[in-house]
């Protein structure tokens, strides 16, 4: 098969595209005929070598990406919820390594779910890591309800799209942070309030929040004290050493110091992607793509998602619609 992959840490171009061997689903896998994968930070970091997690990646070279789309061509003898030929969606956990773009991934069939009817696949491959990352986040770690309000930070990025949908969808109150350029676009997500970060600090515009969920990682719970509410929630999406120290001493002080910091992890899980595909099709979570290019082109994907300027998910397009 063809796949994309690097044999050195550095910059864009160490990827390379060219021959891979096919992967073999195991007993508990599905085979997946790629069709589209999606680009995260997370990718670049690796690449560049500076994932924090970096001592336990495979060994070069390997294929990176995380979630896909594409259409089960085998499975492993223990799989019974699919069969080849059923349209899908995955995200491969992290400890199972990574390799999504490629034109076929084994990926264990507890991660992965049916493909929305109503989501193209490039729509259905943006989906898996990123709006996981944000249910999970929201209702897991900050424990988000019905009524409160949640602060999102860097709003109209490839997590945080997600994270103002999916805050709607919980019920909760939604003031996004982004450019003045992207305001009226992340209204349209369902956020009632936007704040403009080029013109002022969200610190000093006023407000108390229930949750603020830092999808950019340049906050911290110090910096976000002033803001939340009293046994309000920090969450970040950046998994350090900082962030977890913080989040390790919330977790067993955090009634007594009142507010908290979380750093969400990311599962891998069928059942949350069923969730979140119920919202699609109730048209009450989309996703958005800045970015669609052929799979060899994975290095100008990773240009445009390094400037931080991305404004959803850039997709990787691997077959043919």
């Amino acid at each position: 098969m063809k796949a994309v992959f690097f044999e050195e840490f550095g910059d864009s171009s160490v990827l390379r595209y060219g021959d891979w061997p096919d992967p073999e689903p195991g007993p508990n896998e599905v085979l997946i005929d790629v069709h589209a994968a999606s680009v995260n930070p997370r990718d670049w970091l690796i690449r560049e070598g500076r994932y924090f997690a970096k001592p336990i990646l495979p060994k070069l070279p390997f294929i990176l990406g995380s979630d896909v789309a594409g259409v089960v061509a085998a499975v492993g003898h223990q799989v019974q919820q699919f069969q080849p030929g059923d349209e899908v969606m995955a995200m491969r956990p992290s400890s199972d390594g990574f390799g999504g773009y490629a034109e076929r991934i084994a990926v264990r069939a507890s991660a992965v779910a049916p493909k929305p009817p109503s989501m193209s696949f490039a729509e259905a491959a943006a989906l898996p890591l990123a709006a996981l990352t944000s249910l999970q986040a929201l209702r897991d770690n900050a424990n988000l309800r019905h009524g409160q309000t949640v602060l999102v930070v860097g709003a109209s990025g490839g997590v945080g799209t997600y994270a103002v949908q999916i805050a709607a969808c919980l019920g909760a109150e939604v003031t996004g942070v982004c450019s003045a350029k992207n305001a009226d676009f992340v209204r349209t997500l369902g956020a009632q309030n936007v704040i403009d970060y080029q013109t002022e600090r969200f610190q000093d515009v006023g407000g108390s929040y229930d949750v603020v969920y830092d999808t950019i990682g340049r906050e911290s719970l110090k910096s976000c004290r002033t803001v939340l509410k009293s046994r309000g929630v920090y969450v970040t999406t950046v998994p350090n050493v900082a962030n977890a120290l913080a989040s390790a001493r919330s977790r067993l002080l955090g009634w007594l110091l009142g507010q908290r910091s979380r750093m969400v992890l990311v599962r891998s899980s069928s059942t949350d992607l069923e969730l979140l595909s119920g919202w699609i099709e109730e048209k009450r979570l989309k996703s958005v793509i800045d970015l669609q290019v052929p799979l060899a082109e994975a290095a100008r994907a990773h240009d445009h998602s390094r400037t931080f300027r991305t404004r959803g998910k850039n997709i990787l397009l691997v077959r043919d619609p």
